[in-house]
């Protein structure tokens, strides 16, 4: 079973994901960038996680990701940004990151 949490801002993704096999969704979606953390540090054996540039907070992207990579280097991370920005994909995917969505 895979674990997954979401912080996008928007509760249904979470509420869709729940109701999928092979799939446990740890926790509600997050609403702010601390609140990621919080969880990974609580629980670091997560396997995805998917959030959204417009989520709350004063981190930079590419900070977040370092900074989720440091609690677990392991997890696999999908972001979703509001429009298309190469030089930030191109930053994302050297710090692992390879699913980037609009």
């Amino acid at each position: 079973m895979k674990k997954i949490i979401t912080a996008i801002g928007d509760e249904n993704l979470n509420i869709f994901l729940k109701k999928q096999n092979n799939i446990e969704v740890i926790g509600n979606d997050i609403q702010y960038q601390e609140g990621i953390f919080e969880i990974l540090e609580k629980n670091n054996n997560i396997d995805f996680l998917i959030f959204s540039e417009l989520i709350k907070g004063n981190l930079l992207i590419e900070k977040i990701v370092e900074k989720i990579k440091l609690i677990n280097n392991n997890i696999n991370i999908i972001i979703i940004l509001e429009n298309k920005k190469e030089e930030l994909e191109n930053i994302l995917i050297a710090k692992g990151v390879y699913k980037i969505l609009y």
